[in-house]
């Protein structure tokens, strides 16, 4: 790789807010050397011609869970590949720095449904550290293709402590245990966390064993043990990552308070997820409020994670996350193909999951078997149709059609629906709101069921056909210099000095090759299935660390074998 590349005639993008110009960027020895009008010959130099083409900081994605395909493929190119030059993991509660290797596969599995085999193979052996401190070490050995940073998780801290019956059975710590907490969060702290993270979302569950299907440890907490956590966290400057309760508002205002800064520092607390819900068109509106309130009356640091695309979910049958919200679906998840088929072919169980479909109480999935439409099926005439139109042509009720599907087909029958951001208008809004941060990609986790590995570039889409209400360098700072900044780690800016982590963009294809989710057999993995985006033309050049890992469709040969980006520890010490 060239030590040292000179991209001439790019509109440059410093990532500080400040609007593009023309400008040549001179990167030597992985940093950037020199912006401007470069007319001297450099003759060790790799020359990019940019005309025409964007010259901005390499974008982060805030919101990952990376932490074991980490182990086998460091590269991490299906985030590289759409200019991501950082990421940051440890999300949701869940991480990989504290707990054995039992534990990690059955917080992962389920939460982030990875298939369980393969999740092992991706970390069997590989759990040999014993402290965060370590785990931060051995980070810091792998052939890491992007930066990375990382939350430490709740739900791991909360077993290792507590033993997993008692994480998943008693919500009041005691005293012992909660200290034994305690003192994790603060080893993990001093070795340059970004912060806690802790999860209230009841539909992330265990995996396996007597506990299979139980809401993850840190759901269980007493809200006095998230206190306490959080104020480790608060004095230390860090940042509390948080998934509320999507179905109770109260989980929000407990967040709200605190982040809180009367009489002492303000909490920096960001959460999972501002997004235009479709079973509730104003919530969006009330978490932005809400948020802006806290911040400018209670004098809070909060910011929503906001999506920047519509949140397209696939399922196979019953398989998705977002039948967890089910009392019936959760037990059917948790089953076997033919206890599952056995099931949804049952009268009783039929009744208990019709129930659930028509339960009034307020629901993420909005149920519409009309907006539900078929990817995959053993019945190839079904595909491309709505399941309420199957059901139409078979002259049957809905959802009894649906269920006979399930019994019949299980997991072979797969299909698709955009349960929230649908609507541009509100989902610009969320991107460009003050009290937001454009990401929540959560590239890695559910990789059967999702792709918004490219959710920058979405981004930068939606902004360029908008640039009177979200300006391009304002977008962009958004995505580099200000989340960087606000979560606290040295990244998002190319400007004299820097650390050259940056990327080259048509912007003539912006509106016109990003793709949709396509399912991608990945060989490295064993031929198993996930589901990617492709950004075809609209990246040219990917540089981290001023190595060029990325150009014009390929990668570079060492990307997951070299060790190219950082590990990033956080700034602010107590």
């Amino acid at each position: 790789m060239h030590k040292t590349t000179l991209i001439k005639n790019g509109i440059y993008y410093d990532g500080t807010g400040a609007k593009g110009q023309k400008a040549d960027v001179l990167i030597r020895n992985g940093k950037i050397e020199k912006v401007g009008n470069i007319n001297e010959t450099i003759t060790d130099a790799e020359i990019i011609d940019a005309n025409n083409c964007w010259v901005t900081p390499g974008f982060l994605d805030i919101h990952t869970h990376y932490d074991a395909e980490v182990e086998v493929l460091p590269g991490l190119d299906e985030s590289v590949r759409h200019g991501v030059t950082t990421v940051v993991f440890g999300n949701c509660s869940l991480s990989s720095a504290v707990g054995t290797e039992d534990d990690i596969l059955n917080l992962f599995t389920r939460v982030e449904n990875m298939p369980a085999d393969l999740l092992q193979s991706w970390i069997k052996d590989k759990i040999t550290w014993k402290t965060t401190a370590q785990y931060y070490e051995h980070l810091d050995t792998l052939a890491l293709g992007p930066n990375v940073a990382t939350f430490i998780g709740h739900s791991n801290i909360r077993i290792a402590s507590m033993g997993l019956d008692r994480s998943l059975t008693v919500a009041k710590a005691s005293t012992d245990e909660l200290n034994k907490m305690r003192k994790t969060v603060e080893e993990a702290m001093e070795a340059g966390y970004l912060g806690l993270s802790i999860d209230m979302l009841p539909f992330h569950r265990m995996a396996k064993g007597e506990h299979k299907g139980i809401s993850v440890p840190s759901q269980q907490a007493h809200p006095t043990e998230y206190y306490r956590l959080a104020n480790i966290v608060r004095r230390y400057e860090r940042v509390l990552q948080a998934t509320p309760n999507a179905v109770d508002k109260r989980s929000v205002i407990r967040l709200l308070g605190m982040s809180s800064g009367w009489l002492r520092k303000p909490l920096k607390t960001t959460i999972v997820a501002a997004m235009d819900v479709k079973s509730d068109k104003k919530i969006h509106l009330l978490a932005t409020t809400l948020a802006g309130f806290a911040n400018s009356v209670m004098r809070a640091n909060i910011r929503w994670q906001a999506l920047a695309e519509p949140f397209l979910n696939f399922a196979d049958g019953p398989i998705t996350p977002l039948f967890e919200e089910f009392p019936s679906a959760v037990k059917a998840i948790g089953a076997t193909t033919e206890e599952r088929k056995a099931m949804f072919a049952d009268k009783t169980f039929r009744a208990w999951f019709r129930k659930d479909w028509h339960n009034p109480h307020t629901a993420v999935f909005p149920r519409k078997l009309d907006d539900m439409w078929v990817v995959n099926s053993p019945d190839t005439t079904q595909i491309g149709k709505s399941i309420a139109e199957i059901a139409k042509e078979k002259n049957q009720d809905p959802l009894e059609h649906f269920m006979d599907l399930l019994a019949q087909y299980d997991t072979d029958f797969r299909w698709k629906c955009a349960v929230a951001n649908h609507r541009p208008k509100q989902r610009l809004r969320l991107l460009a709101h003050p009290t937001t941060i454009p990401g929540f990609n959560d590239s890695g986790a559910h990789n059967t069921n999702m792709a918004f590995q490219d959710g920058s570039l979405q981004t930068l889409k939606q902004a360029q056909a908008n640039p009177d209400v979200f300006p391009i360098e304002t977008a962009i700072y958004r995505m580099t210099k200000m989340a960087a900044d606000w979560l606290g780690f040295d990244a998002g800016s190319i400007c004299e000095g820097d650390r050259a982590d940056l990327v080259i963009i048509d912007p003539s294809k912006l509106q016109t090759h990003l793709g949709e989710p396509i399912e991608y057999i990945d060989e490295r993995l064993g031929n198993t299935m996930r589901m990617v985006k492709r950004s075809d033309g609209v990246v040219k050049q990917v540089f981290i660390s001023g190595e060029k890992v990325f150009d014009n469709g390929q990668f570079h040969e060492q990307l997951g074998k070299k060790k190219i980006g950082k590990l990033l520890r956080a700034k602010n010490q107590k």
